[in-house]
């Protein structure tokens, strides 16, 4: 059976911006710019995809949901989000948002081909780092300040224009680190080992829709099933996540589900059937059934209206 992917991944800091419909970046391995600042025709609503670098997104203001395989999270005044090469990840925007997008990928900035990858310098690169944290104001400040110096940088001509703006990058990661190193050590033990088991959860889930997708699975991901990958009881995992998240193992899972059967929607021809089929449903009726009551439409007037 042929694979259609469903989910793109925008290798390049210029497709993602077209994606993003926000013009053309500076660069294709750095590339930055203030959210306000962007088109009116921007995208309102990115469904699941994966890129091939880095951002780091700082959002001043309320609006933006981001949609993740595992977590749901609305932003606050002065929210910091992560993502690295190959995360899954899915948002909307609901006004008109300020902050700041930094897009850069791993040669630049680190220019020395022998140092430590970024995910090992910086641990909120890494499928075990919180995805969003919150900033102080003073914590705040402090990131604005080096954000401007990085954009009146931008719009310099200098010939040292690029190891100045690696070296202001660098420092922006630096001070992010010092932040984010705090607020994990001041978590309670108990809440850092139920994150350990949340993200081994999580990481469970993203891989068994990947084998379903490449039909290594035929049935619909469940608790019990993702339980019995990660060798804890269902009942205590279930606890576990909503103890940590708000929201129960099934929901997260029921979440999941929904993002890649609106994925399948948007980014593939096949029929509803053979989708439902790819996401372990062995009766449509039932997926459709799924579908309307996440959505309040048809999968059929949810692609309609996506194309």
């Amino acid at each position: 059976m042929t694979q259609e992917a469903h989910i793109p991944h925008l290798t390049t800091i210029s497709r993602f911006y077209d994606q993003l419909r926000i013009g053309q970046p500076q660069g294709d391995d750095f590339a930055m710019m203030r959210i306000e600042d962007q088109p009116d025709s921007k995208r309102i609503e990115m469904p699941l995809f994966r890129c091939n670098f880095y951002r780091v997104v700082f959002v001043s203001t309320q609006g933006v949901h981001w949609n993740l395989p595992d977590q749901v999270f609305s932003s606050s005044k002065n929210s910091l989000y992560f993502s690295y090469p190959g995360k899954l990840e899915s948002w909307s925007i609901s006004q008109k948002i300020y902050g700041y997008l930094v897009s850069f990928d791993q040669q630049f900035a680190y220019e020395d081909a022998q140092s430590q990858a970024l995910d090992q310098t910086f641990p909120f690169f890494n499928f075990e780092g919180l995805a969003i944290i919150q900033l102080t104001d003073t914590e705040a400040a402090l990131l604005k300040t080096t954000l401007e110096q990085m954009l009146i940088e931008v719009n310099q001509h200098a010939e040292d224009k690029e190891q100045m703006l690696r070296h202001l990058l660098f420092q922006y990661l630096i001070q992010i680190k010092r932040i984010y190193t705090q607020k994990i050590a001041n978590l309670p033990p108990k809440a850092q080992q139920n994150t350990s088991i949340y993200n081994r959860f999580r990481q469970e889930v993203d891989q068994y829709f990947v084998d379903l997708a490449n039909g290594e699975h035929k049935a619909q991901a469940s608790v019990s099933l993702i339980a019995e990958r990660v060798n804890l009881n269902s009942s205590y995992l279930n606890t576990v996540i909503k103890n940590l998240t708000g929201q129960t193992a099934s929901s997260y899972i029921q979440d999941k589900t929904l993002l890649e059967a609106k994925s399948y929607l948007m980014h593939t021809s096949l029929q509803i059937a053979e989708i439902a089929f790819r996401l372990g449903f062995n009766n449509v009726s039932y997926f459709n059934r799924f579908f309307k009551r996440g959505t309040h439409h048809t999968p059929l007037d949810f692609r309609k209206s996506h194309q």
